[in-house]
């Protein structure tokens, strides 16, 4: 013979099944927050890739500019009067006029450091309001951090009703992926604002040596420095992109502990 249920006992249950279903709305909620910042990691992942194969652009013009100028000089350096020749003072006058050329204000390839300067004002976008590629990254990763923290709130929040111990190996996991995220999120933040910084650098390099009286030689240092400072936008950027590659890793592993908790709660 059965034994009848209480009502008291009977309304316990029921109570903490609500509270079990509750939780794991709130569970699901959390799990489609993660998805979607998962989602947006790899938009800016694209993005930033876009920006990086733009400023290699760039620094292939820089590169071929300073490497064409170097052929030159060496040709020039290499035009010495033989013995025999009929006219050496002609032919140093020659070689001269080539090494000068080499370092005068006229650019080997017409435009090269102007056009790779478009190109990086259009990573940095200058002036504001506009936004480049680069800021675009900066703004996402802000959605992707508040998002995160909106995820955790959740998650923390729906953790007693699904049988989720606060010392338990569940959430330590979870505190686990959560913390690489945010380390790897802080990472691609630092790296980005410097990758900014330098590409912004870039432009008022470029623009100091627009102005003033053109002297032999100017333009080969512009060269020079926007080279050494493309070098380190594209090394940023490239840390940008592994970072953000890191923390797209720790937040699969968030979103599979969520679902591991919603489909323990459906048992």
């Amino acid at each position: 013979m059965a034994v009848p249920v209480q009502p008291v006992e009977a309304e316990a249950a029921a109570a903490a099944a609500a509270e079990v279903m509750a939780a794991t709305a709130i569970a699901q909620e959390a799990e489609a927050v993660l998805v979607a910042v998962r989602d947006q990691l790899q938009v800016i992942r694209l993005i930033a890739r876009a920006a990086r194969a733009t400023l290699g652009e760039a620094g292939r013009l820089l590169r071929e500019d300073i490497r064409d100028a170097k052929i030159l000089a060496a040709d020039a350096l290499a035009v010495v009067p033989a013995l025999n020749d009929r006219d050496p003072q002609a032919t140093l006058a020659a070689a001269a006029e080539l090494v000068a050329s080499v370092f005068s204000e006229a650019p080997v390839l017409p435009g090269a450091i102007g056009a790779a300067m478009d190109l990086v004002a259009s990573v940095y976008a200058v002036p504001p309001p506009a936004t480049g590629p680069l800021q675009e990254v900066r703004d996402l990763l802000g959605t992707v951090s508040d998002d995160h923290d909106r995820a955790r709130n959740l998650f923390a929040d729906c953790r007693p009703y699904l049988g989720i111990e606060e010392e338990g190996e569940t959430w330590e996991a979870w505190t686990s992926h959560r913390s690489q995220a945010l380390l790897n999120g802080y990472a691609a933040e630092m790296r980005l604002n410097r990758a900014i910084w330098e590409a912004g650098q870039a432009v008022r390099v470029h623009r100091f040596y627009q102005v003033g009286s053109p002297r032999r030689g100017r333009r080969m240092k512009e060269a020079w420095k926007l080279k050494e400072i493309m070098r380190t936008v594209m090394e940023e950027v490239d840390a940008v992109i592994a970072a953000v590659v890191h923390m797209r890793y720790s937040i699969a592993g968030e979103i599979q502990i969520v679902r591991d908790a919603i489909h323990a709660a459906a048992l």
